[in-house]
């Protein structure tokens, strides 16, 4: 399958009018948001395309515009990367979170319940270890942990167990030990939520996401903005507390001698609510259903 970008409009929407200059996009997969916004700038911008799949990467890589460079590494050292190479003055911002459609048409890279394969579940295959490893060692109340944070999944307890005790190496495998405590009518929505929960362990997603969008913020200039598009509650909380303590919020209560919780009053939220796709871009693409859009700018 083809990926599609999601929301591409309002991306290009929200960035048309920020200052000239760099803007990072540290989830670039195939590079959908990326071109769309390069054809809309009328030469304004030099773009970063950020991604830790170097596969993928190298498939983008081919027919990318010239005034993108490509870079193969985790969001997590962005603003390393960008303090350490003066990279400015930087525009903006995006994060397009979650899974691309590749990671769940490639049988091989065992993201879907429904393929048959090794239980991979690394965005990039060539750093760390496959899940399959990763749950031969793991202890059952560290698995219920996950599973229950990362997925909200109401048989944690039973399912870790199963996990645990009978150490499955292969989606199947996996999904065979969720059909059995779920049942058939719950195993679609917990084989889900498994799932997510092992692949967001594995790829340390939510620590990732708070290092990267915390750490680029201060970065950009005056009038720049960060957007973010994410798939989950667990992804749009951490965005939401993000841009409100950016945006002067504090989170220490009413306990607290000193505020210590490190705000910053830098930023203007330009979304109370998260923006939606419209039903027409969900009828047509089906997994943009779940997304939910934020942005900001820096004042």
């Amino acid at each position: 399958m083809i990926h599609k970008p999601v929301m591409v409009g309002e991306i290009v929407t929200i960035f048309a009018d920020v200052p000239a200059g760099v803007i990072i996009d540290a989830t670039y997969g195939f590079g959908g948001h990326t071109k769309a916004l390069e054809e809309n700038s009328k030469g304004r911008f030099r773009f970063i395309g950020i991604d830790c799949d170097s596969e993928i990467l190298e498939t983008a890589g081919k027919d990318r515009p010239s005034s993108v460079t490509l870079r193969k590494m985790n969001f997590s050292e962005l603003p390393r990367m960008m303090s350490a190479e003066r990279i400015s003055p930087v525009s903006g911002a995006l994060f397009d979170l979650g899974l691309n459609s590749a990671h769940l048409d490639d049988p091989d890279r065992g993201f879907s319940y429904q393929k048959q394969s090794m239980l991979d579940l690394r965005f990039d295959r060539y750093s760390g270890e496959p899940a399959a490893e990763a749950l031969k060692k793991i202890d059952r109340d560290t698995l219920v942990s996950i599973l229950k944070e990362y997925g909200q999944e109401t048989h944690a307890r039973a399912i870790a167990r199963s996990i645990v005790e009978n150490k499955p190496t292969t989606t199947d495998a996996l999904a065979g030990l969720i059909r059995r405590i779920a049942g058939p009518r719950g195993f679609s929505k917990a084989a889900a939520r498994v799932f997510q929960a092992l692949r967001i362990y594995i790829n340390d997603e939510l620590a990732a996401l708070e290092k990267a969008l915390g750490g680029v913020i201060p970065l950009l200039v005056s009038g720049g903005r960060v957007a973010v598009i994410s798939y989950h509650s667990l992804e749009d909380r951490i965005v939401k507390r993000i841009f409100l303590l950016n945006a002067g919020k504090c989170f220490c209560g009413p306990e607290a001698a000193e505020c210590s919780c490190g705000k910053k009053n830098i930023l203007k939220i330009n979304t109370k609510k998260p923006i939606r796709p419209s039903p027409s871009e969900v009828r047509e693409n089906p997994r943009a259903r779940s997304a939910r859009l934020r942005y900001a700018e820096k004042i």
